[in-house]
């Protein structure tokens, strides 16, 4: 695997990471919608961020 293309399934792997869907990271990484399946049945659902949860902690960290 090149460079390239590790660094698009690492860009996918942190979208999934942050629960984008699996549509929105096919069309910004240009991997297909079967690699990114296979990317997402390898994440542990504990890995998961919740993305309003996320914010939220992120805003309250910059108010300090």
């Amino acid at each position: 695997m090149n460079k390239t293309t590790k660094a698009k399934y690492d860009l996918a792997t942190r979208m999934l990471k942050v629960d984008i869907s699996i549509d929105e990271v096919a069309l910004m990484s240009g991997l297909t919608v079967e690699e990114i399946e296979k990317l997402k049945a390898g994440i542990e659902p504990e890995e998961i961020i919740d993305e309003a949860a996320f914010a939220e902690k992120a805003l309250k960290s910059k108010d300090k």
